[in-house]
């Protein structure tokens, strides 16, 4: 089995945030008195109406929030665990609809890895800088064998991880302030998250516009798949193998890919590589960067940074072809 090191980030779920509350004072009990009448009992001239200060009301400043959820999965008949990145506006703006990431850990990784990598402190700088806002959803990718799922259906339908996502999909468009099409829907991970992040969006092309893979691998029968996951037919094995997909799956020429290696990662790296030349080959619109790092956190990092930047662009685009403001919608 592959090591911790090569599949993912094990990380402890980051904590929430701490909300402050500011408490108003008001008159001791005891003290009341009479508002038109002086201390002393004398009535208050206009002179002292005019000239004494009133406070304005306190403003409080839009922040965003990483929120714990739980939702029902009817795949897997159970509650599943997710974390979302809501963004500065979204207590505020009753009315406004935004995209939506999804972001995938790696084998062996928790639902918190992406938040403990500063995922909302990525966000809001990206923001600050005038990205769009955006949701950003990070679901739970383990399964009832274990925390090695790959983010896949397993051959024999005893642990259907994939259509778990799906089911996180529907529960956000129903209780979040989702657009709710491809076109603003995205899909990203980090290792094996990379890898589930790539064939998610090729089983699902009319769901999802651009994927991500952050030192993924490309193939169901690659060394770093787990093989109780995805059996021994040739079929299954294909049925889950982007670099298979890519070639086979109608619509695959529809999604943008993003992906990227650590430069002292050398197998993940060559893997993404190599599907950047077979995007190539096909004549598929996508982008390839070796990164800073290894198999770690400083690649999925630069990674990640990446992603977001071809996101701020393509939904800036996207939102205002459907007549949406990308700053205040």
């Amino acid at each position: 089995m592959a090591s911790i090191f090569r599949r993912g980030l094990a990380l402890e779920t980051a904590g929430l945030l701490a909300i402050s509350l500011v408490s108003t004072r008001g008159p001791l009990p005891g003290h009341a008195r009479d508002p038109e009448v002086a201390v002393d009992g004398a009535p208050l001239i206009e002179r002292d109406r005019a000239t004494t200060p009133v406070a304005p009301p306190p403003i409080h400043p839009a922040v965003s929030q990483i929120v714990a959820g739980t939702f029902y999965s009817q795949a897997m008949q159970t509650q599943r665990s997710f974390d979302i990145y809501l963004p500065p506006s979204y207590e505020q703006s009753a009315d406004r609809t935004y995209p939506v990431l999804y972001l995938l850990h790696g084998d062996s990784g928790r639902v918190g890895d992406w938040v403990s990598l500063g995922l909302r402190a990525k966000m809001d700088q990206a923001i600050a800088g005038g990205a769009p806002e955006m949701l950003v959803a990070m679901p739970d990718g383990s399964g009832r064998f274990g925390d090695l799922t790959d983010w896949a259906d397993r051959w024999d339908g005893t642990d259907p991880v994939e259509d778990q996502v799906m089911d996180l999909m529907t529960f956000l468009d129903q209780s979040y302030r989702t657009i709710p099409d491809r076109s603003t829907r995205f899909i990203g991970g980090l290792s094996s998250g990379g890898f589930g992040s790539l064939n998610l969006a090729l089983h699902h092309p009319d769901l999802f516009s651009t994927a991500m893979s952050f030192s993924g691998f490309i193939a169901a029968n690659d060394r770093e798949a787990d093989p109780g996951v995805f059996g021994d037919k040739p079929a299954y094995v294909e049925r889950n193998s982007p670099a298979a997909l890519v070639s086979s799956q109608a619509g695959a020429g529809d999604i943008y890919y993003v992906l990227s290696g650590g430069q002292n990662d050398r197998y993940f790296q060559h893997r993404m590589a190599e599907f950047s030349a077979q995007l190539g080959r096909l004549g598929i619109a996508h982008e390839f960067h070796v990164v800073p790092g290894g198999h770690d956190g400083t690649a999925w990092d630069a990674g990640l940074d990446f992603g977001l930047a071809h996101l701020a662009a393509a939904t800036r685009n996207t939102l205002i072809s459907m007549g949406k403001n990308p700053q205040a919608q």
